[in-house]
């Protein structure tokens, strides 16, 4: 049986007194790509952040292949939001995919070697987009500026990949790029998503859970209508995958 290597326990926290997130018990193993979804302020980025050791939980434990989120932070690949960056920032796609190798420099100088260039070529490569290498990141299109975040957390070399809404602002053609290669990648590594959009997970992801506030969830890659009421505290519709067309519930028809 393979390993946890995140295992979030009883977790609890807290804004200005008002609860977030409240008893969350979460276990992702080696290999997983789970995907967690919900709906808007329901708690997936605090989620994340506690995950990486940024927001410190009022109650409960997080341990990442058995140590503290600080201790093991050099495991994590962190994809955040499209909009916490700014773009206008004079930089190429290769010097913004080498700062995802800071946390591996070592050193007064803090200069980046061979090493470090060689693994950013690698992210690149892996991104399919290595011909942007030297083209600034505020001409790049959508898709391909989230080509660029996603090698930037890749060129830290993770063991584990961490991605906050990483499909929000790209077409559909290029969504289904990304999870075809978030496919590829979950055989070296384990990937962890989160999206408040239900239609995006996709064949490729092995586990589903529902959060807000509170996580619903079966450990499997079915979403039941059951655990959708219950985050989404709403009646809701079922998408059937591999089948081109929404299934309804049976229902009256109201005047």
């Amino acid at each position: 049986m393979k390993a946890p290597v995140i295992e979030v326990k009883d977790l609890v926290v807290r804004y200005n007194g008002q609860p977030i997130l409240e008893g969350v018990n979460l276990t992702v193993y080696e290999g997983d790509f789970y995907a967690i979804i919900g709906p808007n302020g329901g708690g997936k980025t605090t989620l994340l952040r506690a995950i990486l050791g940024l927001i410190r939980p009022d109650q409960g434990e997080i341990r990442i292949k058995g140590g503290s989120p600080l201790e093991m932070r050099d495991l994590l690949g962190y994809v955040p939001q499209y909009r916490t960056f700014d773009f206008r920032f004079p930089i190429t796609v290769m010097e913004m995919v080498l700062t995802g190798r800071l946390g591996k420099i070592r050193g007064i100088a803090r200069r980046y070697g061979r090493q470090d260039y060689r693994a950013a070529e690698e992210a690149l490569a892996t991104m399919g987009i290595s011909a942007l290498a030297g083209r600034e990141v505020d001409g790049l299109s959508g898709g391909e500026l989230q080509r660029a975040i996603i090698a930037r957390a890749l060129a830290g070399e993770p063991e584990i990949l961490l991605l906050d809404e990483p499909t929000v602002y790209v077409d559909v053609p290029t969504e289904t790029q990304f999870y075809e290669i978030l496919d590829r990648l979950r055989r070296r590594m384990t990937i962890l998503l989160v999206t408040h959009d239900i239609g995006v997970i996709a064949a490729c992801v092995n586990k589903v859970a529902c959060l807000n506030r509170r996580l619903y969830t079966h450990d499997s890659n079915e979403i039941t209508e059951d655990m959708l009421q219950a985050a989404y505290h709403c009646p809701v519709d079922l998408i059937a995958h591999g089948v081109p067309h929404r299934v309804f519930r049976e229902h009256e028809d109201r005047d």
